[in-house]
């Protein structure tokens, strides 16, 4: 796994030519409270984001990982896009953008910026498989 600095709230990083809108209508994700997961667990994609925490501290590594399923249970691969949002906008990506998810997982560490401190932030992976696309969020504010 790889590991990157992100734009949380400072400068928007610049994005790839292809598109980020989904084909699929997008799954709602249910927030596992403080702790948990961010899951989606109907249709043909199911999936689970896991963070370490929701406030991660700027300039440490934070962890988290995206497990993605069939409705059987069986593993998916595909991609994930990690977006950093706010206000309902998309104001960062993870550098780079997308990662491989191999055998229905993806795990990695990140470091958030000075900048993004003290803003209700929005970590979301947008996962796309074959079976469709589903979108994880995980509700974050950044710590000193």
């Amino acid at each position: 796994s790889s590991s990157s600095q992100t734009s949380a709230s400072g400068s928007t990083t610049a994005t790839s030519s292809s598109s980020t809108a989904s084909t699929t209508a997008p799954a709602t994700t249910s927030p596992g409270g403080q702790s948990g997961s961010s899951s989606v667990t109907t249709g043909p994609v199911r999936g689970a984001l896991h963070g370490a925490n929701h406030t991660p501290s700027a300039n440490r590594y934070w962890s988290y990982s995206v497990r993605v399923t069939d409705a059987g249970g069986h593993p998916l691969s595909g991609t994930v896009e990690i977006e950093f949002v706010f206000g309902g906008q998309v104001v960062g990506r993870d550098t780079p953008p997308t990662h491989p998810v191999k055998n229905g997982h993806w795990q990695d560490k990140l470091k958030f910026p000075p900048t993004a401190v003290g803003a209700p932030l929005t970590f979301r992976a947008v996962v796309h498989t074959q079976a469709g696309t589903i979108t994880l969020d995980w509700p974050i504010t950044v710590q000193r």
